[in-house]
C-alpha cells in the first residue's frame, strides 16, 4: 500500500506540470542545501530563480550531504545542493554545479611558512568529519602522512573562518565559488600539486516528478556561479 500511495502522490505532484503550457514553470520546490552554500551560492541562485520563474515557491532545508541524500531518496525533499559523495545511489542523479579547490585557511598574521610546516606547527581546526568534505580533508591528510594538532571540530565554514581569524588555529576548507561577503583578515593558501577539489552539485531522483522545477533550479545555480558574487546588484 505504501508503494501505491507514493505513486499516487507523485502523479498528483506532476499533474500540474503536465497540463501547464509551453515554457511556464511553477510549483513548490523543497530544496536541501549544505551549510557552506547557504550564505552565498543558494541565496544568489534563488534571486535568479525568482526573476526567471516567479511562480516557483522554494522551501530550503539545511543539512549535511549524507542526510540530504537520504531525504531525497525518501522523497522528503525534491532536490539538494550537496558535495558529491564517493558513492551515489542508482536512483539518484548528480548535476555538477561547481568545483571548489581545498585550501589552507590561516589568519593574515600567521607566519609565512610552507603548508606542511604550518599544518605540523599550528593548532588545527577541523571541518566536521560527518560531512563529505570533512572526510575528504581527513583523507588528504592521511594520504600525505600529515599529523595535525586538533583543537576543535566545527560544521559551519563561517564558524571556522571566525576562529581562524581570531588566531585560534588554521584549517583546510573549500575555496568557495563566489566572492566572500565578509572582510575577515584571512589568507587562503593553495595546498600544492594534486590538491583535492570538492564537487558541488544538484542531486535529485532519476524519475523525479519535479523535473522541470529542478531543471530551472539547476540553471539558476549555474548562473549564480557565473556571477560569482552576492550583492544587491546580483538580483537582476
Amino acid at each position: 500500500m505504501v508503494d501505491e500511495a507514493e505513486a499516487v502522490v507523485e502523479a498528483y505532484d506532476s499533474l500540474a506540470d503536465k497540463v501547464r503550457s509551453g515554457d511556464e514553470v511553477s510549483g513548490e520546490l523543497i530544496l536541501g542545501a549544505v551549510p557552506t552554500t547557504l550564505t552565498g551560492l543558494v541565496p544568489l541562485a534563488l534571486t535568479q530563480l525568482k526573476v526567471s520563474h516567479p511562480s516557483i515557491r522554494v522551501r530550503v532545508v539545511p543539512g549535511l550531504s549524507n542526510q540530504l541524500l537520504l531525504q531525497v531518496e525518501r522523497g522528503q525533499i525534491h532536490a539538494a545542493v550537496v558535495s558529491k559523495p564517493d558513492v551515489l545511489a542508482k536512483s539518484l542523479c548528480f548535476s555538477r554545479i561547481a568545483a571548489e579547490d581545498l585550501v589552507l585557511l590561516a589568519a593574515q598574521s600567521t607566519a609565512k611558512l610552507p603548508v606542511l610546516d604550518l599544518l605540523q606547527s599550528q593548532p588545527f581546526i577541523r571541518f566536521n568529519r560527518d560531512a563529505v568534505v570533512g572526510r575528504q580533508i581527513e583523507g588528504w591528510l592521511q594520504n600525505n602522512g600529515i599529523v595535525v594538532n586538533d583543537v576543535m571540530e566545527l560544521e559551519g565554514l563561517e564558524a571556522i573562518s571566525s576562529m581562524v581569524a581570531a588566531g585560534l588555529g588554521i584549517s583546510i576548507v573549500p575555496n568557495r565559488c563566489f566572492i566572500e561577503s565578509d572582510h575577515l583578515p584571512l589568507a587562503r593558501i593553495p595546498l600544492g600539486n594534486h590538491a583535492p577539489s570538492r564537487l558541488l552539485g544538484l542531486v535529485s531522483c532519476v524519475d523525479s516528478p519535479k523535473a522541470k522545477v529542478k531543471k530551472a533550479a539547476e540553471a539558476a545555480l549555474l548562473k549564480a556561479v557565473s556571477i560569482g558574487e552576492f550583492n544587491i546588484t546580483s538580483k537582476v
